[in-house]
């Protein structure tokens, strides 16, 4: 069995890993850190997002949140990458949904925005409109770009899997479905499998859940 390398975009907390290895289906061995570990609250202050919309949320110590630079965590965990490669790592995953773009390509990294993507396009009819559910209203309308680039009609919403109910999340979704979603893509790591089961029964639409597809896909090539 080979050891996935599984790399978060953030400081790596107990919290997350503990998701991750509860709700990551796959039976591969899996090695977790984040593009973000060593790095201070003072250092991440000098990576601040402008416009504060084209970050990404960064917990700091005392539980507030910051908005970091998209494009200097992708070159944080680009670095990090390089690290695990070169010390023997044959596969590493970005655990994120947000596009990477300078990891996509390289050998052995799996960018989970690509497989949902590449999945959301073979299941889609002819036609047909994916319905996104994004995490973050704030960075929402940067997050959705790599979705509309697909060039098929896209509808979004806002819900967090930590903040909102799964009641909320139900209203919203059945409302992307009257509004014309053939397929509903929950666009976090962070939704599990109740988020997925409740959505998918509502709505009676296909389901992506990103956590469970990429344990599908390891499962499938290193499991």
């Amino acid at each position: 069995m080979r050891t996935v390398k599984i790399v978060t975009y953030s400081r790596l907390s107990q919290s997350s890993e503990n998701f991750i290895r509860e709700n990551l289906e796959t039976s591969a061995a899996l090695d977790i850190c984040g593009a973000l570990d060593g790095l201070t609250d003072d250092n991440l202050k000098m990576m601040i997002a402008d416009p504060i919309g084209t970050g990404v949320p960064v917990e700091m110590e005392d539980g507030s949140w910051l908005y970091v630079s998209h494009g200097q965590i992708d070159q944080q965990a680009k670095k990090v990458i390089d690290k695990l490669k070169a010390s023997g790592a044959e596969t590493v995953m970005m655990c994120c949904t947000i596009p990477w773009r300078s990891l996509e390509g390289l050998p052995g990294v799996i960018c989970p925005s690509l497989v949902m993507e590449s999945t959301a396009m073979s299941l889609l009819p002819e036609g047909g409109t994916i319905g996104v559910v994004q995490p973050d209203g704030i960075t929402k309308d940067e997050e959705i770009k790599h979705w509309k680039a697909l060039g098929v009609p896209v509808l979004a919403i806002t819900i967090s899997p930590g903040e909102n109910s799964l009641a909320e999340l139900g209203d919203a979704t059945e409302v992307l479905a009257a509004q014309g979603a053939d397929l509903i893509v929950l666009d976090c790591l962070a939704f599990g499998r109740d988020h997925w089961r409740h959505v998918r029964d509502l709505t009676g639409k296909p389901v992506i859940l990103p956590i469970s597809l990429l344990g599908k896909v390891l499962d499938e090539a290193y499991g």
